[in-house]
């Protein structure tokens, strides 16, 4: 379920009478009404949130299987928070929150990448800062890293990693400030497939952006590769004109 559409949803469809609702399902140990009504509630309610967040990261970290804390995060601490993190969003309230950004993390832990870019957007646009244990990385290097590292796995799978990896393509190189590698991956992996499937000029284009963003890319026997061939396909065109 996506959080930033459902939550336009609901708001269109129900007004008020939606915040209402789903803060009394939260069972909070005050008046729910009240739990983001002001600032001041909000920063103890987030408290709160962040006391019960802590306990789960902590189940988690003892958790020795990806397996295992992959099946936590999508089929219990996912479904827990979301009920919060679409109040909050609710609320038109913007503080620092840490909650919104491990479900962040967690989305895209467990490649539900339709609303983790979503609420990626949201946390970009509210100055969201990633964890400390993330090394100061921003939520647009986050987000791009993720992305390519699954998509490069998708690709050595066997599997496309289309849409997300052509989509978020303006944005990894041009829209967010990040280091050249990253959108240089992101060229380099579009003009793999393209070559794959012959579409030889897309392949040049992406290869050569590649490589112009970081020229240890390692592309040259790629487009060394490419080149040959769109010779190739030129001489065949003048022979049958």
């Amino acid at each position: 379920m996506s959080l930033a559409l459902e939550h336009k949803r609901r708001v269109q469809a129900q007004g008020s009478a939606a915040v209402a609702h789903v803060a009394a399902a939260a069972a909070l140990p005050y008046s729910p009404g009240d739990a983001l009504s002001s600032p001041a509630n909000a920063r103890k309610h987030l408290k709160l949130m962040e006391a019960g967040l802590d306990e789960d990261l902590a189940r988690l970290k003892a958790i020795q299987s990806l397996a295992g804390k992959q099946d936590l995060k999508r089929t219990e601490l996912l479904p827990k928070y979301q009920d919060y993190i679409q109040r909050y969003l609710e609320s038109d309230l913007v503080m620092p929150n840490r909650v919104l950004v491990q479900v962040l993390v967690w989305l895209f832990d467990t490649t539900q990448f339709d609303d983790a870019l979503e609420l990626a957007d949201i946390a970009i646009e509210q100055g969201q800062l990633m964890p400390e244990r993330f090394k100061r990385r921003d939520i647009q290097t986050f987000v791009a890293d993720a992305v390519c590292e699954w998509a490069y796995a998708e690709y050595q799978a066997g599997r496309s990693p289309e849409p997300y990896l052509s989509n978020l393509l303006p944005r990894v190189d041009g829209e967010w400030n990040l280091t050249e590698q990253i959108p240089s991956k992101y060229h380099k992996l579009i003009g793999m497939r393209a070559m794959e499937a012959e579409q030889w000029e897309t392949a040049l284009k992406h290869l050569e952006r590649s490589t112009e963003l970081y020229p240890k890319a390692g592309n040259d026997t790629r487009l060394e590769k490419v080149r040959k061939a769109l010779a190739k396909q030129t001489a065949a065109n003048q022979v049958t004109e």
